[in-house]
């Protein structure tokens, strides 16, 4: 995917993307519990860093903004369940399964098996 969109930009084009992450330094078992809690993407075992730079992008920052995007997940945690009648017919069936996720990616962070992150970086020239 990163390649991809490398290709998609012009020379030292940028890209920018928020993504979550499994914490570094986590046991295996912390990782696995981390990978359960968390969205697809964080399964992998190799760094976002790392990845851009396989993926040819240069001069590539990794921010840490887990503290900033727990406060947001909580406030839309409680903003979904304080309107939970209305949501749940715009939202259908799937209401439970998605209020239980942003729980569960809530207790992750709060555990520090996950982070959440916003990437950059440069298409080489």
């Amino acid at each position: 995917m990163l390649r991809a969109c490398r290709k998609l930009l012009k020379p030292r084009g940028r890209l920018a993307f928020f993504t979550i992450v499994a914490a570094p330094g986590l046991s295996t078992s912390e990782h696995r519990r981390a990978v359960r809690l968390g969205p697809r993407a964080t399964d992998s075992t190799r760094s976002v860093d790392v990845l851009m730079g396989a993926a040819h992008f240069a001069a590539v920052e990794v921010a840490d903004v887990t503290g900033d995007f727990l406060h947001t997940a909580r406030e839309w945690h409680s903003a979904f369940a304080q309107h939970e009648a209305e949501l749940r017919d715009v939202i259908g069936p799937q209401w439970d399964e998605r209020q239980t996720e942003r729980g569960e990616i809530i207790q992750a962070i709060e555990e520090g098996l996950l982070r959440r992150v916003l990437v950059t970086g440069s298409a080489r020239a």
